[in-house]
């Protein structure tokens, strides 16, 4: 399993790297929407509720729409995308035929699994057009994998008390501090390597609340798991499970960059 973790890593790294790097914006946004169909389409996998083929795909258009309205930099663009998704479902739900509490619990699985993915996902675009966007969605990521892998380490190796035994017993506290030491370590390094005008203070700052945040969107995601009585969200990647594994800790850690570089003024 460890293997199977690293070999995955080294493929995958460096074509993420490139990709964030050297390709327009344009291409970073097919990337971002296949991540965000992916995605949804492991979310409805796990939600207690059957969706049909043709709801799983309208809500998987629907993710698309709202990354695209983000896209755009008139707001009113993501605002109506918002508004008319609300509305569209909840007047669909006045005309299925089912019981009225699966309506409800239909339109809100919905609405949570674009919040989730498509919504939280789709900071990456908006921080692809800061102008030091690509460094920023790199910062993240190395922040976060350095936390995740040095609190899987950290965990195995010293963990004795749980974080949250009954959402996921495998976590430790030991763990946790572990991947606020690694986010720490990886957004320093970032900072040297490609962020050099960054203050350190605001990168110690970052390192720890992504490392903070990225355990907790871990949890989440677990949590989801836990509901649909599930080990892994998916088969997508050997070693590590389906794509939600992976990315639940970037899901919760990209905005808090983001509003964090924008708030500071570092971008």
């Amino acid at each position: 399993m460890h293997l199977k973790r690293w070999i995955s890593g080294l493929i995958l790294g460096p074509a993420l790297i490139s990709l964030i790097l050297f390709t327009p914006p344009w291409f970073f946004l097919l990337f971002i929407l296949s991540v965000i169909g992916l995605g949804l389409g492991e979310f409805y996998a796990l939600s207690p509720a059957e969706f049909s083929p043709k709801e799983k795909a309208a809500g998987i258009l629907l993710g698309f729409l709202w990354a695209i309205a983000l896209y755009s930099p008139d707001p009113l663009c993501i605002l109506s995308v918002l508004t008319f998704t609300l509305l569209g479902l909840s007047i669909g739900a006045l005309f299925q035929e089912e019981e009225f509490p699966d309506r409800v619990h239909r339109v809100s699985r919905h609405l949570l699994a674009l919040s989730y993915i498509a919504l939280l996902l789709a900071h990456f675009i908006l921080m692809r057009r800061m102008e030091s966007g690509r460094f920023w969605i790199l910062f993240t990521l190395v922040a976060v994998y350095f936390g995740d892998t040095l609190a899987f380490y950290v965990g195995r190796a010293f963990g004795k008390r749980k974080l949250a035994p009954q959402i996921s017993p495998g976590k430790t506290v030991e763990g946790g501090l572990g991947a606020v030491a690694g986010s720490v370590a990886g957004a320093v390094i970032s900072k040297f390597m490609f962020l050099p005008e960054l203050p350190l203070i605001h990168a110690l700052i970052l390192g720890a609340a992504t490392g903070g945040i990225g355990q907790l969107g871990d949890l989440w995601e677990s949590l989801l798991k836990r509901s649909a009585r599930v080990k892994d969200s998916g088969t997508l990647i050997p070693g590590h499970g389906g794509l939600l594994d992976r990315i639940d800790s970037v899901l919760f850690a990209a905005p808090l960059v983001y509003y964090y570089v924008r708030a500071a003024g570092l971008g």
